[in-house]
């Protein structure tokens, strides 16, 4: 199997809060890359993440896993996992997997951004 490698880009938004661009298939050969970053995130002290998806074309179980596992992760310690930029193929499964409804869906980053504020999320 081929492994299709995804880039990963975080920025941290501020003391709690940080943006996650995506960029490739998000698929069984680097899930569990994702997962470990972002874990890795939690562990620093984010509770807020903002995952851009525009540029994922393809997101498979295994992807969806490590998506769901973040969300966990982040809501242990009072957080949350935002999407953003979803594409057709993912919002099909996002659908079909009823995770539409589990996972808070905004058109844009700065959309996620502004509903964190005015949620009154932690903000550093």
């Amino acid at each position: 199997m081929n492994e299709v490698s995804i880039t990963i880009h975080t920025k941290q938004v501020n003391e709690h809060c940080a943006t996650v661009d995506l960029d490739g298939r998000l698929d069984a050969s680097n899930a569990q890359t994702l997962k470990e970053s972002l874990e890795q995130l939690i562990d620093g002290g984010i509770t807020q993440l903002v995952v851009d998806l525009t540029k994922v074309p393809f997101i498979d179980s295994a992807g969806l896993a490590a998506l769901v596992s973040t969300l966990k992760a982040t809501r242990r310690v009072g957080g949350n996992v935002l999407l953003t930029g979803v594409q057709p193929q993912a919002r099909t499964v996002f659908s079909l997997t009823m995770l539409d409804q589990v996972f808070a869906i905004h058109p844009s980053v700065e959309a996620a951004l502004d509903s964190l504020e005015e949620a009154g999320a932690p903000s550093g």
